[in-house]
């Protein structure tokens, strides 16, 4: 496989040549469909990796669900479908699944797919030694067995509930992989999978190229090229929309149009006459991570108190123009495991200074509070990082700090790059308070942000989060298959986290999408996860094609 860019592909980043000359009534225009042109996509962020185990954020993930099947997916309803697995069969006490894989699935090398690599990825992601944040998953499986060349049976030690949605995403090509270091192979800036788009070439910091698979079990994309673009900063990237540089927001990639954007500028005829905007609820939330390896941070009194200072309803009005609700879990309101009776802190900040005060908190001579932490006069001081070019961000870390301040807290606000941010900060776990967000899945699970055991480096439990009962539930909920019996539990680990408060969860925003107009077939479902906006069902008439591509 090639990994040169065709001298084509470099129009990706200039403007459509003559777009004022083109009559933009023709993309309201539908037309049969055709084979070629060329999707380019904006991500805030470069991808840290593409070799699935390894990844940990959004943009090594939203390449890799391009790049890589798994032995099931979920439909725009969040229901399983099968994917490399046509069937599947689960015993009745729910520990042993048995998949039947397709026949004739190819990875993009020409190498068939088969039941050698499904026990593969298995014992990739076991592996102690990769640094995967998924690997506590597949822990739970006592064995896999290969019962003939298309059919594999993977028994658990004890019954795991999300096993079907959480295990077995990306399968990984054995042959290209056996014996290699997976947390050094080159593979990582060079994936190769089974999925329908082909890795072409990933330059850091300015773009990934996919282009389509022609061998496709589930049929051949019409799109011929994907390209994510690298633009840090939100305010370019929609600037780079209206000129063309880009043809969407939020359509295959997570992130989207700012509030702000989809507010003020989508009735424009700049916008409106070329691209259409969608809005739906996002599956993600945001949130405040307060480390507990920080003093500051450790009595629940104090973090129940930074979540009343903050006023989350007026920065959904003045940052996110309302589109946008506020959260108190990581549960969507329309899931089955979200209590309905729970509510979010209230804004509060007289209840704040008085939590802050039984706390041990009391105003010091230079307006800050001060306690005494391990004999040392310490005063309120910590400082919150983020991702620079996050203009939302940005706006909601400024009202924080001016509504700590009132408190007689000081938080500073540092800004880095996104990877630099994780691999520096985040992750070894250097940092008082973090502003971020998740993307989640449909099933409730969130074993890795919560658990005690999810602490190390690679794992997800950044903010050193430690609660007994709380890992005792998390375990009860996996292995739980009875869902009324499964959504009791969830409800008290929602319990838990509102009184715990290891997060301040901030907003469920609503997901803001701009398409160009040429693309057909795009489907917005009720809760957006951009996975799940299958690739083979666009295509572009051949009349409203954009880009000349090879194939």
């Amino acid at each position: 496989m090639s990994r040169k860019l065709p001298a084509v592909l470099a129009i990706a980043t200039l403007l459509l040549s003559g777009c004022g000359k083109i009559d933009p009534k023709i993309y309201n225009q539908d037309g049969p469909v055709a084979e070629g042109d060329m999707l380019v996509e904006a991500s805030g962020g470069d991808a840290r990796h593409l070799m699935p185990p390894l990844v940990d954020e959004t943009g090594g993930a939203d390449i890799d669900n391009l790049v890589f099947d798994g032995l099931t997916r979920f439909d725009e309803n969040f229901n399983l479908q099968p994917c490399l697995a046509e069937r599947w069969t689960v015993s009745k006490d729910g520990r042993v699944i048995t998949y039947y894989l397709r026949k004739g699935v190819k990875f993009h090398d020409g190498v068939e797919l088969t039941a050698n690599d499904v026990l593969f990825t298995y014992q990739v992601y076991s592996d102690p030694t990769v640094n995967t944040p998924e690997g506590e998953f597949y822990q739970m499986i006592k064995s896999v067995e290969i019962l003939d060349p298309y059919i594999v049976r993977v028994t658990y030690k004890k019954p795991f509930a999300p096993a079907l949605s959480l295990n077995f995403n990306c399968i990984l090509p054995e042959h290209l992989l056996k014996g290699q270091d997976i947390n050094k192979s080159d593979f990582d800036r060079h994936p190769i999978g089974t999925g329908p788009y082909e890795f072409v070439e990933w330059k850091t910091a300015q773009q990934i190229v996919l282009k389509a698979n022609p061998d496709y079990w589930g049929g051949k994309p019409h799109i011929q090229r994907f390209v994510m673009r690298i633009i840090p900063d939100q305010t370019t990237e929609f600037l780079e929309l209206l000129n063309g540089g880009i043809d969407a927001m939020g359509a295959w990639l997570h992130g989207g149009m700012r509030a702000e954007q989809y507010v003020k500028e989508t009735d424009k005829p700049k916008f409106k006459d070329y691209y259409n905007a969608y809005k739906t609820d996002e599956l993600s939330f945001s949130y405040i991570g307060w480390n507990f390896k920080n003093p500051l941070f450790q009595d629940k009194k104090v973090r129940q108190a930074l979540t009343m200072a903050i006023d989350r309803q007026t920065i959904i009005q003045n940052v996110s123009y309302g589109q946008g609700s506020v959260c108190d879990s990581p549960y969507p309101i329309h899931s089955w495991a979200n209590d309905p009776k729970d509510q979010p802190w209230p804004y509060d900040p007289d209840k704040a200074k008085q939590f802050l005060k039984e706390a041990g908190w009391k105003p010091g001579p230079d307006g800050l509070l001060h306690k005494v932490i391990a004999g040392k006069d310490t005063p309120f001081r910590f400082t919150m990082i983020l991702a620079q070019g996050n203009v939302s961000g940005e706006r909601i870390a400024t009202i924080v700090q001016q509504q700590l301040k009132l408190l007689g807290i000081q938080m500073n606000i540092q800004l880095y790059e996104w990877t630099t941010l994780l691999s520096q900060y985040v992750n070894p776990r250097k940092f008082d308070a973090f502003l971020g967000g998740w993307a989640i899945t449909p099933d409730p699970d969130c074993y890795q942000l919560f658990h005690s055991s999810q602490t190390a480096e690679h794992q997800f439990n950044f903010v050193s989060y430690k609660n007994p009962q709380m890992d005792r539930l998390l375990v009860e909920g996996q292995q739980t298959l009875d869902i009324g019996k499964r959504q009791k539990i969830y409800w008290k680990i929602q319990a838990i986290l509102h009184e715990d408060q290891p997060y301040t969860f901030m907003v469920v925003p609503n997901h803001l999408v701009a398409v160009h107009k040429r693309f057909k077939g795009y489907k917005v479902p009720q809760l957006v996860d951009p996975s799940l906006n299958y690739p083979q069902n666009w295509y572009v008439p051949a009349a409203q094609q954009k880009y000349q591509v090879q194939p």
